[in-house]
Order: C-alpha cells, then structure tokens, then sequence
C-alpha cells in the first residue's frame, strides 16, 4: 500500500518535515509549533489505541526519540 493509499490523512512529524530531529527548536516555535498544534495533536488524539499503533507500524519512526 503507498502512503496515497493510507486510510490516515495526516503524514508523521519525521516525513512532514524531513531532516528535522524530533528535538528540533521548531516544534516550540513559529510553523513547526503551529502544524504540530493544529494538525498533528489533533490528528493523533482521535485515533484510538489501536489505530496509533498501526499507524506507527504504517510510518516507523526513524528512532526512538521520537516515541517519547
């Protein structure tokens, strides 16, 4: 399945922006902060328990860091 296919809307921090660590200053401040406020929580939070976990299983995340 390519991710066009995927029955989740929203792409992962890591692939939304590439090359970004997930301690990046931009998750705390100007586009980063704001996609991740009104897209990315707000995707991730209606997903149930289950759905995360596909999810993540979907789009694995480059490194542990990210799952924190």
């Amino acid at each position: 399945m390519s991710n066009s296919d995927s029955k989740f809307s929203v792409q992962p921090p890591w692939l939304e922006y590439p090359g970004n660590e997930s301690f990046w200053e931009g998750w705390r401040q100007g586009g980063g902060e704001a996609w991740l406020v009104n897209t990315w929580f707000p995707f991730w939070n209606r997903l149930t328990p289950e759905e995360q976990r596909a999810y993540l299983e979907q789009y694995p995340p480059p490194d542990e860091d990210w799952l924190l």
